[in-house]
């Protein structure tokens, strides 16, 4: 799972330029995220003093699969959690430096997708680090949140009910090995 996280900042990151190949009902619905989200990523970055981005894949948006719930509100539980960990005067400075951006991806078929894009894939040795071993965990992350080269990424899903919890643990365990 977490080789399919690496493969989506991929993704993300190698697909900017064709964010103007959206059609109109996804154009539509990246503004209305946009202007939903607006609130939730200010308050984040005053708590934080940082200037993230939330970054998309609205080409990737099928209003079926959301059909009545609100993938924006998703997206707004990872930024309530970025907030949190700044509240805690320990990770406030660490996460300014750690954490680039937050990116809020809607989920696809990897094995398409690898087809489709070339085949760029990404992976990500699952064995746990010393650094786990030594902590006593086994260096596995929650389901839908990880971090990456600075990128705090959420894949969302619907349904999804700890992404704030989750995405507090992501960044506690990432934390831990910045110097303060």
């Amino acid at each position: 799972m977490r080789s399919q996280h690496v493969f989506a900042a991929l993704v993300l990151l190698s697909t900017s330029a064709r964010a103007e190949e959206l059609k109109p009902f996804q154009k539509e619905a990246r503004s209305s995220f946009e202007k939903s989200i607006s609130g939730t990523l200010k308050d984040a970055n005053t708590a934080c003093g940082t200037r993230l981005k939330v970054k998309t894949n609205f080409n990737r948006f099928d209003p079926n699969d959301w059909d009545g719930v609100g993938y924006e509100d998703s997206c707004k539980e990872v930024l309530r959690g970025v907030a949190a960990m700044c509240e805690r005067p320990e990770y406030k400075k660490a996460l300014a430096k750690k954490v680039t951006g937050v990116a809020c991806l809607f989920t696809w078929d990897l094995a398409a997708d690898i087809a489709r894009y070339g085949g760029m894939y990404a992976t990500v040795d699952p064995k746990p680090s010393d650094n786990a071993k030594k902590s006593g965990t086994d260096g596995t992350q929650p389901r839908n949140v990880s971090m990456w080269k600075g990128l705090l990424t959420y894949q969302m899903h619907k349904g999804d009910k700890t992404v704030a919890d989750d995405t507090r643990a992501v960044l506690e365990e990432t934390l831990k090995a910045v110097p303060r």
